[in-house]
This record gives structure tokens, C-alpha cells and sequence, in this order.
């Protein structure tokens, strides 16, 4: 094969002397940008080395592989680093954990020994052993000298410090006229919707309209489809925003507006800036984000910080399947956001209730025991 070097002032030209110099069939093996112009080297099969314009020396053959193996060694190395940093973030992450339980044990090994069995309680039932920490501080410094030693007066002061806990950030939500439901895929956005629809239509008597911008779920707007039809309540697609403005405009006539919306991962863009955008300023839209009992504590608090700040409220659902309710105490004391309902079951509309500060302190202390 023949190898050749050429420079030029531009691609045209270089290509012009490849066709002369190495006839029609010459391949352009790779082109860089030189000061006022560009320099490509081309080959053609045959043997032999050629000298003069368009010279090729056997240095330019070397130099191009040369250049080849260098670009590999680098995106090796790039690699390389990149593994280094998830090892590294790894074993961090595992040394917090270590440093975390460690820190959790000796404080309860220092603790009297009811709040031990309460600390153990705690965690148990899903709170995180950092929160349940900071937590019996709290009830340490507020309990009266004389409950100390009683477990179910001091249960009481946790329950109650809890509720203060939530007090701050709950808010019963303003009844807004437009209502999306928002989350991570499989965390029951539709059937809550569902529920609230049938709350709205038949406990409150507000007429309802329903929106679903899910196009990506296979049979998602169908089964959406067979709620609103039980409740002869109008539904329409609406997968772009003329689309959207064009059904806001056919439910005018409604009341409130729910709208279901596609699944997302917690690095997905927030739902707020698309959806406020489809929406004039006189329809204030209220933002819930819908959150499974049955997901891990990991992908919760993933999907809670990966939503930023687009959300008003929070939805817990699937109570009925979950095991543990703490991890409720660990998002609403991180985020401060109000838990407009809880879901716990499948039923429309009866399995789903509104909760107060003490009723979701009590539900999350006895894990739903009672």
C-alpha cells in the first residue's frame, strides 16, 4: 500500500492532488487543520515509498500511527480515571455508611436503656439512624426528668416531637384549579389521579377533566381511559404544547384539571418549567409528587432531590405493600414539603386519605400497626 502525505490550502485541492497523484480509487486515511490550510494523508494498494510534493516518507506512515495509538492511550487513560473516581466515590460512600452506623451504635450503647429500645424501635421501622440520633437528642433535652424511664411515655414525647417536626412544612394545599401528578414510573400516578378525580366528582361535586401526557407508556392512556369512562369523566391526550392549550380551552367549563404525566428518572428534567409553561397566569397549577412505599430509601430520596423544587406537595402511596414507614419522617424533615395524602391500596377512591401532622407522626411511630 502507498501512503502519501499532501498539503493544501483546502480540502478541495488536497482531494484534486490525491486523484492526480494516486488515481480515482485513493482512500483518505485522516485530515488535520494546519495554519492557512489542512494536511491529509491518502493511500492507494501497491508497494514502494514516493518522494518530492506530496511526499511520503516512511515517517509520515510512522507518525500517523503513531498520532492513532497516542488518541487511544489517552481514551484509555480517560476511562481509567473515570473508574478510579467510581472506586474512590465507592469507598467513600461505604466509609460514610461505616462512620454513620459506628457513630449510631456508640450513641446507643451511651443511651439509658429505654431510649436504646426506642433508638432500636426507631430504626426498625425504617427511620435512618442518623435521623433517630438527632431525634432522641431532641426528646432527651424535652422529656420530663420523671418519664425517662417510662417507654410509652417517652414513645409519646417522639411521636409528638415528630408531629412539631412536620408542623412547619404541612399546609392543607389550596384547592388549585389545575393538578399534576409527577414521579418516577411505577409509583402509582394514575391510580392516584383516579382517586382524586373520584374525590373531587363525587365527595366534593366539582366537575373534572383529565389530561394525560403519557405517550411513552405502553397503555397508559388506556388504562387511565377506563377510570374516566367509569366516571364519565372527560379525558384527552395532549402530548404537545399546542396540544395542551388546545385542551385546556375544551375544559374551561371544568372546575379542576388533572393531569398524569410520564415517568422519570430522578436525573430527568423537572416537570415544572414544561408544564408552567403550557399555562397562563391565571391558572395557578399545583404540583405533587407521587413517591412508592415499596421503592428503596435510595431511589426515594433520589427521586426527592432529583425533582429540585418544581413539586408543592407529596404523595405517599402504596402503604398497604410496604413494610416500613420511616422513610416518610426522613423525606418530609429533608424537604419540608406537605404530604397532601397517602395511598393504601387499589381501591377507587376509598384507599386514599388526607393526613394531618399528628396522624402521619402516629402512622410513621407505630409503622401502621394500629
Amino acid at each position: 500500500m502507498q501512503i502519501k502525505r499532501y498539503e493544501a490550502v483546502s480540502t478541495s485541492e488536497a482531494m484534486k492532488k490525491i486523484k492526480t497523484d494516486l488515481g480515482p480509487d485513493a482512500v483518505v486515511l485522516s485530515t488535520r487543520k494546519l495554519k492557512g490550510g489542512i494536511e491529509v494523508f491518502a493511500a492507494r494498494e501497491g508497494f514502494g515509498l514516493e518522494t518530492g510534493q506530496g511526499e511520503l516518507v516512511e515517517y509520515g506512515a510512522l507518525s500517523l500511527l503513531k498520532t492513532e495509538l497516542d488518541q487511544v492511550k489517552a481514551l484509555i487513560q480517560d476511562v481509567k480515571r473515570e473508574r478510579d473516581v467510581c472506586v474512590e466515590l465507592a469507598e467513600l460512600k461505604e466509609t460514610v455508611g461505616v462512620l454513620v452506623d459506628v457513630l449510631g451504635v456508640r450513641r446507643e450503647k451511651s443511651l439509658p436503656p429505654v431510649l436504646s429500645k426506642i433508638y432500636h424501635h426507631l430504626t426498625s421501622v425504617g427511620i435512618s439512624k442518623e435521623r433517630t440520633c438527632v431525634l432522641l437528642e431532641e426528646v432527651k433535652g424535652s422529656c420530663p426528668p420523671d418519664a425517662l424511664g417510662d417507654y410509652h411515655r417517652m414513645m409519646g414525647v417522639v411521636e409528638d416531637t415528630i408531629r412539631k417536626s412536620i408542623t412547619p412544612s404541612y399546609r392543607k394545599p389550596k384547592r388549585r384549579r389545575l393538578v399534576a401528578f409527577v414521579g418516577p414510573a411505577g409509583e402509582g400516578k394514575t391510580t392516584t389521579l383516579a382517586k382524586v378525580a373520584a374525590r373531587s366528582l363525587f365527595g366534593e361535586k366539582r366537575s373534572v377533566g383529565v389530561i394525560t401526557t403519557d405517550t411513552y407508556r405502553i397503555g397508559g392512556a388506556e388504562q387511565l381511559k377506563i377510570y374516566t369512562d367509569i366516571m364519565d369523566v372527560p379525558m384527552e391526550i395532549a402530548s404537545e404544547r399546542e396540544g395542551f392549550e388546545r385542551v385546556l380551552r375544551t375544559f374551561s367549563d371544568r372546575d379542576v384539571i388533572l393531569i398524569d404525566t410520564p415517568g422519570k428518572g430522578p436525573r430527568g428534567e423537572g416537570y415544572a418549567p414544561g408544564l408552567k409553561g403550557c399555562c397562563s397566569a391565571d391558572i395557578p397549577l399545583e404540583m405533587n409528587l407521587v413517591l412508592s412505599m415499596t421503592s428503596s430509601r435510595e431511589s426515594i430520596m433520589d427521586a426527592v432531590r432529583g425533582s429540585g423544587a418544581d413539586y408543592d406537595n407529596i404523595i405517599f402511596t402504596k402503604l398497604d405493600d410496604a413494610r416500613k414507614y420511616g422513610v416518610m419522617y426522613d423525606v418530609v424533615d429533608s424537604v419540608g414539603k406537605p404530604v397532601s395524602y397517602i395511598a393504601n391500596g387499589q381501591n377507587v377512591p376509598r384507599d386514599l386519605m388526607e393526613m394531618d401532622p399528628a396522624g402521619l407522626a402516629r402512622l410513621i411511630v407505630e409503622n401502621g400497626t394500629h
